[in-house]
């Protein structure tokens, strides 16, 4: 692999090696693959991982093409109009080129705020208008989005930006100053007036409270599965495990055993390990929600469950979590085979938050990641750290990794 192919590598997956090869090689132009990590966002997942932008902007104050870098990045910011979470990490790789002093930064992001945006993502570049010029900011962006309003009444708009700026500036009467300057301006009273019909019309769509006479009650009068929307007690969770014990209406036994995926059955987990062997059917999920009950359950029974389902799953991550609580001294083999096998984006994704997860459970001493050696399975994932460190072949599980 050559210098350029490995700071390819490096840049799509945000690794600090990517610096170190800049700084080795300072001879090498790099601007173009600069340019491409800045046009397209490659995180692993865009909306969850933090923004890149002081990533980039750091590589490319160590390139000698920073003017060439900052125009592609401009040209970028005012044509992107598919990729939102691209067009985000240009709006704050601009916002970083205003905050160093380059005023044409700031005037392409107040020019690209909701200007064409992309259908869902109108809200693309408040943040870093905020962060620039605060309420004046936030006033420039009522502003903005009145004129839009004015000619498109049929569009909407909620609190979330005025409340954001709220929230992170309590010592501003933030409301109040947008209803002064309304009295004076028709735009931000026009954004104001979209944004309280919103408001009302929430108001008036809330539920009503349910009162439930019990925790059993609450369960399975729900539309949902339980989700560990709040903390239970060890008297609520006996109850709700002795009424799953004997109950034989299928959907309230499904929903009382979905709690058991959050917090530990408390009881004999025979009648647990049995619904899991069962074939899985498509009109319930007494067996997913069983078979998710395991990893907080410990038994060789269990164990032997997990690896022998593990070694033929095609979604293997659900097995493998079960010895988060089942965990012996060398999985961590078993579990890095058993990563080799697949290359598809979402399994590689759910396996990697599975490993971490397990491997945080036990301290062994191949899971231990505080340790300078990590577990060998986990070194697979990694391009940084210990010398020698051998690399898995595929390139989507590295990724996963670094991105989590």
């Amino acid at each position: 692999m050559t210098i350029r192919q490995q700071f390819k590598s490096a840049i799509r997956r945000g690794t600090g090696e990517a610096h170190l090869i800049m700084m080795g090689n300072p001879g090498n132009d790099f601007s173009d693959i600069i340019i491409d990590a800045a046009l397209t966002n490659y995180a692993w997942d865009g909306q969850a991982e933090p923004s890149r932008a002081l990533y980039i902007s750091e590589l490319i104050s160590l390139s000698g093409q920073q003017e060439k870098i900052r125009d592609a990045v401009l040209t970028g910011l005012a044509t992107e109009r598919e990729d939102t979470w691209s067009l985000t990490q240009l709006f704050d790789l601009a916002k970083i080129f205003a905050q160093q002093g380059d005023s044409s930064s700031k005037k392409a992001i107040y020019k690209r705020f909701f200007n064409r945006p992309i259908y869902g993502s109108d809200w693309c570049g408040y943040q870093e208008i905020i962060e620039l010029d605060g309420f004046e900011g936030l006033t420039r962006i009522a502003i903005i989005i009145g004129k839009h309003l004015e000619k498109n009444p049929d569009d909407w708009q909620d609190d979330s930006i005025v409340g954001h700026f709220q929230k992170k500036n309590p010592s501003i009467e933030a409301w109040k100053q947008l209803e002064t300057l309304s009295k004076e301006n028709r735009f931000i009273k026009i954004y104001l007036s979209s944004v309280n019909e919103n408001r009302k019309l929430r108001s008036a769509d809330k539920r009503k409270v349910i009162v439930y006479k019990d925790i059993i009650e609450e369960i399975e009068l729900r539309k949902h599965f339980w989700i560990g929307s709040r903390k239970l007690t060890d008297c609520d969770i006996a109850l709700i495990a002795s009424k799953f014990l004997i109950e034989k209406d299928q959907l309230k036994k499904e929903k009382l055993l979905s709690v058991f995926g959050e917090i530990k059955f408390p009881f004999d987990y025979h009648q647990i390990l049995e619904l899991a062997k069962r074939k899985p059917n498509s009109k319930n999920r007494i067996v997913e929600f069983a078979i998710d009950a395991l990893k907080h359950l410990s038994s060789n029974e269990i164990r032997a469950f997990a690896i022998e389902r593990l070694k033929k799953a095609n979604s293997p991550a659900k097995y493998a979590i079960i010895l988060k609580s089942n965990y012996k001294a060398r999985d961590a083999i078993l579990l890095n085979e058993i990563a080799r096998k697949f290359d598809n984006k979402d399994i590689i994704e759910s396996l990697v938050q599975c490993y971490k997860d397990i491997y945080r459970a036990n301290k062994t001493k191949e899971c231990n990641l505080s340790s300078s050696t990590k577990c060998n399975t986990l070194s697979q994932f990694t391009s940084g750290g210990t010398p020698g460190r051998k690399l898995t072949k595929n390139p989507k599980l590295r990724a996963a990794y670094d991105s989590k």
